[in-house]
């Protein structure tokens, strides 16, 4: 029974790391089990019976084998719902979806493996305790998840803290693997003092005092840094933000140009209040235009959209474009754009989507998996654009200074922390126009009053707005937000375009918000989300979730309890910052160091075994 005991605890550490990411369990609420994230205090503890049973390996390939259990249940657990994309769209048979989930399990479960062992191999050759080295092991494997064979970054362990803001902070100086580390951190430590009580050995004192002080000084920085944004975001200009969520099930998308009347019937009436409403943006989400639109298209005026009164237009569109090869071969491109409008729907510049999603816009040894196309046949195979690119325009430029409303417009310092004077209001199709009603601040967030003095900004309303425009799967990748971050000009707002609708009512909407929350917070930016079928969001610079956030919509109409849950449209006041983090400004100087901290740590163990090798 005991030789079970370490393979029974790997498996254990797992899925209890699992519970502190954000979860909706299929056989229970449709809904997130844990919205306030309490279950994210597990993450601290978690790692521990892994790490044990680890410890109590005979070689390296045996803590690989049980680290690879651990990272088999936390993925299994974790990510699950990705077959149902496969199976409820691709029309894939369950047991090859099952297949295809195991693969991509597998392939992130390697990095835990790898982990593991390696952290065994220097305990073993160098006698350095896990303490020291496993957070800085951990740390380089999560930043190659995010290169090798293209990258899939998801579950990092840094994302089980996007809820507890003060933690969460830290991804500002260095990004999501320093929020990882510092969780390896805790839970090895407490692996390291239960070992020693039970081998009789001293408690590790400094081990526990400098973990101690490194969470009171994590929690010291978080909280100085929250005061010090919310007062940033009291001072800024604010941007009125227009969010249209249709609220369709990925079966009418994938039929689009079928069921174009009646996708641009859920969009557009939102998108006429939204313009009425006062709002300088209008966003909609990812690939939404139900038409293929020429990559050079310069204007949408000839087509079914109606003119705007004063807002602009940040619209989701599939470019389509035939050309031919070398050889005279017929050759297509594909490409995933949002465009910028202007009120009269005139092209102002476009982003293309440079992260594809594998088997989803494009299929990976696809010689060897081409079967895999009909996943989603409408996009693959399409291509990545060439880099990021900062869209801008002037609010109200070109429009009557007095809205449809019929009112003057007043863009104000303030409006972007504490007032939030249109945040919250949902529509529906068939409602009125939203009436801009003062609400509430976020909570927790303090109110202005309680702020310190805000700081002064150069950034005026009159200022053209930069949008940095993450479409889906970018937003997963903390390089492509450093890039941007980079760009001249410098972008105040991030834009996160998405269709969730492939996940049905599962954890990944959820855990797809909590990894755009940790962007907000590494690029000290807001982030505007529109999803096709939630979740819909104003994500703050601190990471909050702003006031009135559309949940999921009927992305399953068997399971939906409202099947015909109506469109609708969330109105914000975005703040505009400007200004780097130091995650920005250095990117992944933390995660590259671990990494050549670990080789240099690996090697030494290599060559301090063979020399005891040689001298036996």
């Amino acid at each position: 029974m005991k030789r079970f005991l370490p393979w029974a605890a790997a498996a254990a550490s797992g899925v209890s790391m699992a519970l502190a990411l954000p979860l909706a369990l299929p056989l229970g609420s449709l809904r997130e089990v844990d919205p306030a994230g309490r279950l994210e205090a597990i993450a601290w503890v978690a790692l521990v019976p892994a790490i044990l049973a680890v410890r109590g390996a005979r070689s390296w390939r045996g803590a690989a084998l049980r680290g690879l259990v651990a990272g088999v249940a936390f993925f299994y657990a974790a990510i699950w719902w990705v077959s149902h994309a496969m199976t409820a769209f691709g029309g894939l048979p369950g047991w090859l979806a099952f297949v295809a989930l195991t693969l991509l399990v597998l392939y992130m479960a390697v990095h835990w493996a790898a982990a593991f062992a390696i952290s065994w191999k220097i305990r073993d050759g160098l006698g350095w305790p896990m303490t020291v080295h496993l957070p800085v092991v951990w740390a380089a494997l999560e930043l190659s998840r995010n290169y090798l064979l293209t990258g899939f970054p998801w579950a990092n362990l840094g994302y089980t803290q996007a809820r507890t803001l003060p933690v969460a902070q830290l991804a500002a100086l260095g990004g999501v693997y320093a929020i990882a580390a510092l969780i390896v951190l805790v839970n090895a430590v407490l692996a390291e003092a239960i070992a020693a009580r039970r081998e009789g050995r001293p408690l590790p004192w400094r081990a526990l005092a400098a973990a101690a002080a490194l969470l009171v000084a994590t929690g010291v920085h978080g909280a100085l840094r929250l005061r010090a944004v919310r007062a940033r975001m009291a001072a800024a200009p604010a941007l009125a933000v227009g969010i249209v969520q249709p609220n369709l099930d990925q079966s009418v998308k994938n039929r689009m140009r079928d069921e174009a009347e009646y996708i641009l019937s859920r969009l557009v009436p939102l998108t006429l209040d939204a313009d009425r409403a006062g709002a300088d943006l209008v966003a909609w989400p990812e690939a939404t235009y139900p038409f293929y639109v020429p990559p050079a298209i310069r204007s949408f005026a000839q087509g079914n959209l109606p003119p705007l009164s004063h807002a602009h237009l940040l619209m989701g569109a599939v470019t389509y474009e035939r050309t031919r090869g070398p050889s005279g071969e017929p050759l297509r491109s594909i490409g995933n754009v949002d465009f910028l409008l202007s009120p009269s729907l005139q092209v102002l510049g476009k982003y293309q989507k440079q992260h594809l999603v594998p088997f989803g816009e494009y299929v990976p040894l696809h010689e060897y998996l081409g079967f895999l196309r009909q996943v989603v046949p409408s996009l693959a195979p399409a291509a990545p654009g060439r880099g990021p690119k900062v869209l801008e325009f002037t609010p109200g430029a070109g429009t009557d200074p007095v809205n449809a409303a019929g009112g003057e417009r007043e863009q104000r310092p303030g409006a972007g922390a504490g007032s939030f004077t249109f945040t919250g209001q949902a529509t529906s199709t068939s409602s009125s126009t939203p009436s801009p009603t003062p609400s509430p601040s976020p909570s927790p967030s303090p109110s202005p009053t309680s702020s310190p003095s805000p700081t002064s900004t150069s950034l005026a309303t009159s200022d053209p707005v930069r949008l940095a425009p993450m479409i889906c799967f970018d937003a997963i990748f903390p390089e492509i937000n450093v890039a941007f971050a980079r760009q001249k000009p410098e972008p105040e707002i991030l834009v996160n375009p998405t269709n969730d609708a492939w996940y049905g009512y599962s954890s990944g909407p959820y855990q797809f918000l909590a990894i755009v929350q940790l962007r907000a917070i590494e690029a000290g930016k807001a982030v505007v989300r529109p999803a096709f079928a939630g979740v819909s969001a104003v994500i703050l610079p601190t990471g909050e979730v702003a006031p009135g956030a559309l949940d999921v919509g009927p992305v399953d109409p068997d399971l939906a309890p409202d099947p015909g849950e109506p469109a609708k449209l969330l109105l914000a006041s975005v703040p505009r910052l400007r200004g780097l983090t130091p995650y920005t400004r250095f990117g992944d100087l933390f995660a590259w160091s671990c990494a050549a901290l670990a080789a240099a740590a690996l090697a030494a163990a290599v060559r301090a075994g063979r020399r005891r090798g040689a001298a036996a």
